[in-house]
């Protein structure tokens, strides 16, 4: 019967084709895959190749403006004597050369902002791999849960599936009574029918991991685990560094600069832009040259409503560093203790595993020699997994909490490197 085991251990450990072998992936191997294939952060990398042609366009100077007027006399009478239409004596030409220019800096201001524009959209970038990654790192916890849920069930199911051979054999030498033998078999059928719930979970959960990731590799969970040999520091030198570094702190200070430039650009506007130039106007053959200039009046328009809005932007960015980085420590300093309370549980279950382990083989070895029943080994099994099951959640919620806290203080992108 321990064939079966064997069976659901092996078909756990496939996620899509078994023709191809199972690519082991970590969890750091996870996080940096998904930086580098994942479709949502390539889309977004597009972002910051398209804020850096603004850099270009706000860089353009002002193209030149060539200015054309031609009159004509209209009644040949008068016409100078020997002369026809077409005679440059009978017309006159203006051609006007002009050029906009810059006053206050305003294409230098305009430069600086979308330079600035560029880096919030790099830190933009940051903040969605951050969050990005941090989907990925739970993903890959599910993935790990699962199997470690399916080779759970697979060695309770070798135990009861060895006992059921044994009590087989008791049963034709009339040691144990049918009931037993059908005791213990219903329970091996209930741990395969779990077996199989829990490996369809396992495969599902792959098959989500391989989205994020996007590969089509046949996977499988590495065995190695970075959680366990991770020290996080203290919860002082965590909030320092959340402070410092995280994504999202980033993206709002430069908001705020963002919007600093842009009121310093719009002030700029606030200028009239002179348009000057030269002028050549043969009138009735006799030639004329000159000069051009033309400057809008601020009497009315100012930019009053952009630089006004500026502002408001600017004050509004600023509250929400502010608010940003109040965020930051409480979310710090939940996933901390958070982190410390999982740990403190996870290291508590050393002994009460020991205590599962001996009293299943006592009762086991008691059953076996006629001391007890079957149904206080039975009862002594199902108590065993129960401690197991809930030693493996215990382990997955330290683990979450791991990956929470990394979230928290930004780390989890030096994880993916």
């Amino acid at each position: 019967m321990t064939r079966r085991y064997w069976g659901v251990l092996l078909w756990g450990m496939v996620s899509v084709g078994y023709a191809q072998t199972p690519r082991s992936i970590s969890l750091t191997g996870a996080l940096a895959e998904a930086r580098h294939r994942n479709p949502v952060l390539q889309a977004e990398h597009l972002t910051i190749q398209a804020t850096q042609a603004d850099v270009v366009t706000a860089g353009l100077r002002a193209n030149p403006t060539l200015n054309n007027q031609t009159l004509q006399l209209a009644k040949p009478s008068h016409f100078p004597e020997h002369t026809r239409a077409l005679n440059a004596q009978n017309r006159q030409v203006w051609w006007q050369l002009t050029k906009p220019f810059n006053v206050a800096g305003q294409r230098q201001k305009a430069v600086a902002l979308a330079e600035q524009t560029v880096e919030l959209s790099r830190r933009s970038y940051a903040e969605t791999e951050r969050k990005l990654l941090f989907d990925v790192a739970n993903q890959w916890l599910d993935a790990w849960s699962a199997q470690r849920n399916l080779a759970l069930i697979g060695r309770a199911q070798q135990t009861v599936d060895s006992l059921v051979s044994i009590n087989q054999v008791r049963l034709r030498n009339q040691v144990i009574t049918q009931t037993d033998l059908l005791r213990t078999q219903i329970l091996a059928d209930q741990y395969g029918l779990r077996a199989q719930t829990v490996r369809q979970d396992y495969q599902n959960q792959l098959l989500q991991l391989k989205r994020l990731l996007n590969t089509t590799d046949s996977l499988a969970i590495a065995a190695t685990d970075e959680v366990t040999i991770w020290s996080p520091g203290s919860a002082d030198s965590l909030l320092a560094l959340a402070q410092r570094g995280r994504a999202d702190v980033r993206v709002a200070e430069q908001a705020v600069e963002v919007a600093e430039r842009n009121t310093r650009l719009q002030e700029a506007l606030r200028v009239p832009q002179p348009e000057l130039g030269i002028l050549y106007n043969p009138q009735n053959s006799v030639p004329y040259v000159g000069f051009y200039g033309t400057m809008p009046l601020p009497i009315f328009n100012k930019n009053q409503g952009e630089i006004q809005k500026a502002k408001v932007l600017r004050l509004q960015r600023e509250q929400v560093v502010q608010y940003t980085h109040q965020q930051v420590q409480a979310e710090v300093l939940t996933a901390y203790r958070s982190y410390q309370t999982q740990r403190q549980n996870l290291s508590r279950y050393t002994g009460i595993l020991r205590q599962a382990d001996q009293i299943l083989s006592s009762v086991r070895y008691a059953y076996l020699k006629g001391g007890t029943t079957i149904v206080d080994f039975l009862e002594a099994q199902r108590s065993w997994l129960d401690v197991q099951q809930e030693y493996l959640n215990t382990q997955v919620e330290y683990r979450r909490s791991f990956i929470q806290l990394l979230f928290a203080t930004g780390q989890i992108q030096q994880l993916a490197n």
